[in-house]
């Protein structure tokens, strides 16, 4: 970093520091890239961008592991799994709630369930009130397969975890929460939502 880099930086590694929640040595050298880069832009809210830039990178880290030590066995992607999960929780579903409590698209959804039927995971039925909507739940085998999986998920939801004490993981999930909120309102949804009685309505 050039001084003059250095000089503009400064002001914003300091302030951080002064706030006692970063220090100059707890950011990543990406996080330092950007300082280099935008340090000299007063307007730039830091604090939020680092929170939802590790936000992104931890949440794609923990995704790729879970893939590779988990569900690579299994040949089953991280929605895939998903689908699995929430059929579990949740009872069978109308494809669109499905959809929304996965986290992903209709058209994702669609093709993930095509995948697990023919794995013999799921079962699709048209809605006797609406032909056009369509239900899935989980059969014996996808059953099987999620109740088998998840001790080894959890498992290494532990071991992602496990250099933070178990305050901080309560701290964390709470934290977390507050960030869906918060994201789920500005998109004019309910954060946390849980699958609305109308699928057993229109059942």
């Amino acid at each position: 970093m050039t001084n003059r880099n250095h000089e503009e930086v400064g002001p914003v590694i300091e302030s951080a520091a002064k706030s006692d929640v970063q220090t100059p040595e707890d950011l990543l050298p990406q996080e330092r890239k950007v300082l280099e880069r935008l340090g000299n832009v007063p307007s730039l809210n830091f604090r939020a961008m680092w929170a939802v830039s590790n936000l992104f990178r931890a949440s794609t880290a923990v995704r790729r592991h879970m893939e590779a030590s988990v569900l690579a066995s299994d040949r089953l992607s991280w929605t895939s799994f998903a689908t699995l999960w929430v059929l579990w929780i949740w009872g069978t579903m109308e494809v669109r709630e499905l959809a929304a409590a996965v986290g992903v698209s209709r058209p994702t959804t669609t093709g993930v369930v095509a995948t697990l039927k023919r794995r013999g995971c799921v079962r699709s039925r048209r809605g006797s009130r609406d032909g056009r909507s369509v239900f899935v739940a989980l059969t014996t085998k996808g059953r099987r397969t999620i109740e088998r999986l998840f001790p080894s998920f959890n498992a290494e939801e532990g071991a992602v975890t496990v250099q933070l004490t178990s305050q901080e993981q309560d701290t964390l999930a709470k934290l977390l929460r507050s960030v869906l909120h918060s994201a789920e309102n500005a998109n004019g949804s309910v954060a946390g939502e849980t699958p609305s009685a109308r699928t057993k309505a229109r059942s």
